[in-house]
């Protein structure tokens, strides 16, 4: 741990909601258990991931994940599968996995704000007919690791328009977060409605 001192460190869940307030009830109830149509629609589209992992002492990683878009492959709606291509054989996911099988997702499409963020549990398979079905250029993976989805949820868009990352992109297929976030959150208002509000928050609340 670093040697620096601070003044003011929040301890408690108590102190940190005195400060930070609660969330509405958009994005208290956006979390489903499932990977659902507005998610695989996302994952389709998405040519980038980033996983996070962690050892048996809880020591954490996390680990980029590329190739064209859709290459991570929703075999039911609990069931995604993520194919590994050559990298630099350092196995950290792997080994954390080993150990502690609960993963963490974020699927990022270039051009749509929104992110997805996927959390479960993860096995490491080698079924040949698995991995020669997500050949790529002619190259097999070694190994896919399967993720048994327990949550997912879209998250807002204001780290991306901050950022400025996909300023110059557009997506296709995708709904627009107002009609996911209705679905997700069991809203009452309509996609147009609850997309109005996503985006005057966008606006008011960057900083």
């Amino acid at each position: 741990m670093s040697e620096k001192t601070f003044q003011q460190v929040i301890t408690t869940e108590d102190g940190l909601r005195e400060i930070l307030g609660t969330p509405s009830k958009r994005a208290a109830d956006k979390v489903i258990d499932h990977i659902d149509d507005h998610c695989a629609a996302l994952i389709g589209s998405s040519p980038f991931l980033v996983i996070a992992s962690a050892d048996a002492d809880g020591n954490m990683d996390v680990s980029p994940k590329g190739d064209p878009a859709g290459f991570v492959r929703v075999l039911d709606e609990h069931t995604l599968v993520i194919p590994d291509r050559k990298g630099n054989r350092r196995g950290d996911t792997f080994s954390n996995i080993l150990q502690n099988p609960k993963v963490g997702l974020i699927f990022l499409t270039p051009g749509y704000q929104e992110t997805l963020r996927v959390s479960g549990t993860a096995r490491i398979v080698r079924d040949p007919e698995l991995l020669e079905s997500m050949a790529h250029k002619g190259s097999v993976p070694m190994f896919a690791i399967v993720i048994d989805v327990e949550k997912a949820l879209f998250h807002c868009a204001k780290c991306i328009i901050r950022s400025g990352l996909w300023e110059h992109d557009e997506v296709e297929g995708v709904p627009n977060f107002g009609a996911i976030l209705k679905d997700h959150a069991d809203l009452d208002q309509s996609a147009d409605e609850v997309q109005q509000a996503i985006d005057e928050s966008k606006l008011a609340n960057l900083y």
